[in-house]
């Protein structure tokens, strides 16, 4: 599974500040901000140099070379008015005169507008109509009741530094206000419109994320009756445009989750699924809830994580490593995450009948079914495998508590 870049990695931050310089620039073109800097240095040139005509041969102390004209219209320009040089002809007075009263417009102008470009800027993000210009960010589509406590526990992951997460849903922009007031500890953009919108997606820069959460959505006039539909066509849309992203994805329905694993989504959670088994266990034993909510809590200094497994274990047993993180501080070791192969149809197929082997494989084409499929990598958790259990390459590990350091 992909693993993206850390937002603090440096070239990250300056690859993220090169796209925003970018979108600046796009924006400042299109109110004609380049054209109105050029004036600006045409008005000084020129100024500059019909000033320094004037004055060379009368005031040639102060006005001795063209940059010394150059100077003194920036400055006039500028209303800062230092004194050290300035015209004693008449024709040179008339001339700073002018260029006076057109520096004054044209300051003005150009004050204006960069203003009125990050004024645009600002209101355009707070609606969800700006696009992101972000790098390994986190996207949230969809709305619904569990969307703050999902933005706490991104807040709350370690060793992430500053996060940028993007919500596409349709919410309103005030309430969106709210959330990024309540989350300031986070980057939190907006992109407002159908997350199942190729678009949309796009403008939320889904090409360059590095992962993706789907609600079950109930943002603006949204409802849970077709959440599912709309959280697998959205999957689609995103590893289309982005293979190698981790996805994860809340259902409403279980029935649908066979749908979504074909979409490839990465992890998937069903709505409510684990509140029948914490409720029934809470009926022999009250502490299971309790324990249950520690280990998925960040705020617990026993929650659970995934760690890596350091390269010399590879080979020896699951208590020898149980034993090393215990020494080192970094938690109780409670099982391993491995990537497998799965059985694929050309492992069974006869090696003596190749006109059964051709049958088979015909009836799978019409069924549809890709007989490749079982040749993708598989993950495969294994809590508590045995103390002589052999720790294999490309395996990391579940602990419970400890030091992510």
């Amino acid at each position: 599974m992909p693993r993206p870049r850390m937002p603090d990695d440096p070239p990250g931050l300056l690859a993220a500040l090169g796209r925003r310089l970018h979108s600046l620039y796009r924006d400042l073109q299109k109110e004609n901000l380049p054209r109105l800097v050029l004036y600006m240095v045409s008005l000084i040139l020129a100024g500059g140099a019909l000033v320094f005509i004037a004055e060379y041969r009368a005031n040639r102390q102060m006005f001795a070379h063209l940059f010394d004209a150059v100077w003194w219209i920036v400055v006039t320009i500028a209303t800062v008015g230092y004194g050290d040089k300035y015209p004693v002809t008449i024709a040179g007075r008339i001339l700073g005169i002018a260029i006076i009263l057109m520096g004054v417009v044209a300051i003005s102008t150009l004050s204006g507008t960069i203003a009125s470009i990050f004024v645009e800027r600002k209101m355009r993000e707070d609606k969800g109509l700006q696009n992101v210009n972000a790098k390994n960010h986190t996207i949230v589509c969809g709305w619904n009741k569990n969307g703050e406590r999902i933005l706490e526990s991104l807040k709350r992951l370690p060793g992430a530094g500053r996060r940028v997460v993007a919500l596409v849903n349709e919410m309103d922009p005030e309430e969106f206000q709210a959330l990024r007031s309540a989350n300031s500890d986070i980057d939190l953009l907006f992109v407002r419109g159908d997350f199942c919108n190729e678009k949309v997606l796009r403008k939320a820069g889904v090409a360059g994320a590095g992962s993706a959460i789907l609600l079950s959505d109930c943002s603006g006039t949204r409802t849970l009756a077709n959440a599912d539909e709309r959280t697998i066509l959205a999957t689609l849309a995103i590893k289309s445009l982005n293979p190698g992203i981790s996805t994860c994805a809340e259902l409403v329905n279980p029935e649908n989750e066979a749908h979504l694993r074909r979409a490839s989504v990465d992890d998937i959670l069903v709505n409510g699924e684990f509140n029948g088994f914490l409720l029934a266990s809470a009926t022999l034993a009250p502490s299971i809830p309790l324990v249950a909510k520690e280990l998925l809590s960040f705020a617990s200094r026993s929650h659970l994580r995934q760690a890596p497994i350091p390269g010399g274990f590879v080979g020896r047993s699951f208590r020898e490593l149980a034993e090393h993180f215990l020494r080192a501080g970094g938690g109780v070791l409670i099982g391993v995450l491995a990537e497998e192969k799965r059985m694929s149809l050309q492992d069974i197929l006869s090696e003596g009948s190749p006109a059964i082997d051709a049958f088979i494989k015909q009836k799978f084409a019409e069924a549809d079914a890709d007989i490749m499929e079982g040749e993708k990598e598989e993950l495969q958790i294994r809590l508590n495998p045995g103390a002589d259990y052999v720790i294999r390459a490309n395996e990391s590990a579940f602990l419970v508590g400890g030091s992510a350091g």
